[in-house]
């Protein structure tokens, strides 16, 4: 049995945006909530101060750290940019790691299984999309590294939503895909050694070959976790090739805006 079909059967799914009080009058709630094998999943969806209708959704999915902090300050960017956002957990329990070795324990799993990603995403998509603020017609998905990888992976699997955004994510995948309906866009560093020249041609084919919607940015000088201010620190202290470069950020960060309006 498909791993995406036992995860599936397994979801216990709730949305808690509307509930009715006992007086017949209605209360809103933020959070979404499901559980999986014994793990309890959670998202809230972030509003801007001021807006009118119904706002575009942009669903954030973090670094193989987890959703902690670095990640949950690009949902405040978003915010003030007019959108709505949601910081999704994949591990379950809002696990956050600080060593590469934790973390590439918990991530290995949705490399080696890629459809546990596409599983988790798609269930928190669709209680995100009731919620009353959101434009269900308007759902995009950015990563950032691990994160990345897991986007692509959702929209390589045909899923109805318009748009994914890699930042400095792996390109290759295990995911068959039979057809993109998203549009996408692959932003990486030139100087990663995680993401080579190779893999980035490979991707490109791939994309090619799936006559899908996408552009690629290459970031001259940029390495792994360009985006994330702490990654130099913490490729100094565990010896990783990771390190931030202001100029990519920068320009990805428009670049991500200019997808998104």
């Amino acid at each position: 049995m498909k791993v995406s079909l036992i995860l599936s059967i397994l979801f216990l799914v709730s949305c808690s945006h509307v509930t009715k009080k006992k007086n017949n009058e209605t209360a809103y709630s933020p959070v979404v909530r499901f559980s999986s094998e014994g793990k309890n999943f959670e998202a809230k969806v972030n509003l801007p101060k001021e807006f009118k209708d119904k706002i575009p959704l942009v669903v954030i999915v973090p670094e193989w750290w987890g959703r902690n902090e670095y990640v949950q300050s690009r949902s405040d960017m978003l915010k003030k940019e007019g959108f709505a956002t949601a910081v999704v957990d994949l591990y379950g329990d809002d696990k956050v790691v600080e060593t590469p070795t934790e973390a590439q324990a918990l991530a290995t799993p949705f490399y080696q299984k890629p459809e546990m990603g596409v599983s988790l995403l798609s269930n928190y998509i669709s209680l995100l999309k009731q919620d009353p603020h959101v434009d269900a017609t308007k759902i995009y998905v950015i990563g950032y590294c691990f994160g990345g990888t897991q986007a692509l992976n959702l929209a390589r699997s045909g899923a109805d939503i318009t748009g994914v955004v890699s930042f400095h994510g792996g390109l290759a995948s295990t995911l068959n895909s039979q057809g993109i309906k998203a549009k996408i866009l692959a932003l990486n560093g030139l100087a990663d050694p995680m993401v080579s020249a190779k893999e980035r041609a490979q991707f490109e084919k791939e994309m090619k070959s799936l006559k899908a919607n996408y552009k690629v940015v290459n970031y001259k000088g940029a390495t792994h976790a360009f985006t994330n201010p702490n990654s130099t620190e913490v490729g100094k202290k565990y010896k990783i090739p990771v390190a931030y470069n202001k100029k990519a950020d920068e320009q990805s960060w428009k670049e991500l805006l200019k997808f998104l309006k």
